[in-house]
């Protein structure tokens, strides 16, 4: 009889991609595990796969990007930026991303698209003329809400640059929906892909 004990280690491209960005600076997989609310077993797998890629490397500090992980980071932030806490949006933990040179895209589809992935809602904003607004009818985010406004300037978004913002019930969820819709526009490199099949 052929059968395994326990559950099987799960985690998604959106936790990969979470992953090597908390990687630029060294991180335990404790912290791992409770930033991303993922299972010991879960982030155990994704270390080892990410080890045998070369993509990582491990130290008593914790587990950093290697030389050949640094350079996929890099690939990756071409198309979409790191996520950031922007405080809490409708009582919940927010979380943003700059998407670079997004494609064409319906604002309501990527809202859909982050609430499907746990998210409580979302904003699909863009820069125009320096400025963070509503694709729909080009109203600054900074009448309706100044402060958030604010936080999302900080990041540096360029003209041209989607700024998705997800908020969540908790701050993994609202962290990984954030990175899903980024995932659903840009194509990730194919290692990335790999390390959920």
């Amino acid at each position: 009889m052929s059968w395994k004990r326990g559950a099987y280690p799960e985690f998604t491209i959106e936790d990969a991609v979470a992953v090597l960005f908390l990687m630029k600076n060294p991180v335990g997989r404790k912290t791992i595990s409770e930033l991303l609310d993922l299972g010991e077993g879960s982030v155990r797998t994704l270390l080892r796969k990410l080890s045998r890629m070369e993509l990582i490397e491990s130290s008593q500090r914790g587990h950093v990007l290697s030389g050949k992980g640094r350079e996929l980071v890099e690939r990756l932030s071409r198309a979409f930026s790191e996520v950031h806490a922007v405080g809490k949006v409708e009582g919940f933990p927010a979380y943003a991303l700059i998407v670079k040179d997004p494609p064409e895209f319906k604002s309501i589809e990527l809202r859909d698209e982050a609430i499907r992935f746990f998210a409580k809602g979302a904003m699909i904003l863009v820069v125009k003329n320096g400025e963070v607004v509503f694709p729909e009818d080009g109203r600054p985010l900074r009448e309706t809400m100044p402060e958030l406004a604010e936080k999302l300037s900080v990041l540096g978004p360029d003209d041209g640059d989607m700024v998705v913002v997800t908020w969540a019930e908790n701050p993994a969820d609202a962290m990984k929906s954030a990175y899903h819709v980024a995932v659903f526009l840009k194509d990730v490199p194919e290692e990335i892909k790999s390390l959920v099949r």
